[in-house]
């Protein structure tokens, strides 16, 4: 039988074969057993159905399981995810999608390569400080570059997105699609945030919160760290409207 790989299934097994060798090690032989038997065997196989008809899916270790296709002499590997099964029959249907051609493939390529070391760029966004967990979360940031000068207000840049409208999507989603527990409960405004402005004008940044961060002054480096802002160019600010309960009504 012939192997074949889509570009993006062949990406996650190179992945695991670097950060999880065992994990890649369980790959290997589900993809052998598959192989050796497509449609037999061990690892379960089973036939999907509805959107994902005509595809097999066969599990590795505990949670894992590898998506494929079985034609007269070709397994072809669409997919491989530890925790795939919850998403079967749902949001998948991308699977069956059609080839790169070998230039587009080579273009994709090309432009990934070029944003290679870009994600360590200063970035401009908002979040908001878990104090039981200590650490940012909701962190929403955007690379200062996408901005011009046609996106300043008074000289400064920042991300569209405001906390109250990041809350009630995230709160919707934990709400009534989770269990009901988590960082999102509440009011937005009731728990520490800020956000991060880009100074168009002398190259400057301004991290802007409550005077919560006052009981907490290493989340200053903890917001440094995260939106990639250089310390000598970042300053911090206060205003009311991130004190902790006050919001824009």
């Amino acid at each position: 039988m012939k192997l074949l790989f889509t570009p993006e299934s062949l990406a996650t097994f190179n992945r695991l074969k670097e950060d999880s060798p065992d994990e890649a090690n369980q790959v290997r032989e589900a993809i052998k057993d598959t192989l050796d038997s497509p449609t037999a065997g061990k690892g379960s196989p089973t036939p999907l159905s509805g959107a994902l008809s005509g595809l097999w899916s066969r599990t590795y270790g505990v949670f894992g399981q590898i998506i494929y296709a079985v034609s007269q002499d070709t397994i072809k590997i669409y997919d491989i995810d530890k925790n795939f099964s919850p998403l079967i029959g749902s949001g998948m249907a991308q699977l069956r999608q059609t080839d790169y051609t070998e230039d587009e493939y080579r273009s994709v390529l090309a432009q990934m390569k070029g944003n290679r070391g870009k994600g360590e760029e200063p970035k401009v966004g908002i979040f908001w400080y878990n104090v039981g967990r200590d650490e940012l979360f909701g962190v929403v940031s955007h690379p200062v570059r996408d901005y011009s000068r046609a996106n300043a207000s008074d000289g400064r840049i920042t991300c569209s997105e405001l906390h109250e409208d990041i809350w009630k999507k995230e709160y919707r989603r934990q709400h009534y699609k989770g269990d009901k527990t988590g960082p999102y409960i509440g009011a937005y405004q009731d728990k520490p945030r800020g956000r991060v402005f880009y100074h168009i004008d002398n190259d400057t940044y301004e991290v802007a919160t409550g005077k919560w961060i006052q009981d907490y002054p290493h989340v200053y480096d903890m917001i440094l760290h995260e939106f990639n802002l250089p310390p000598e160019k970042t300053s911090a600010k206060y205003a009311i409207h991130w004190d902790i309960g006050q919001s824009w009504r």
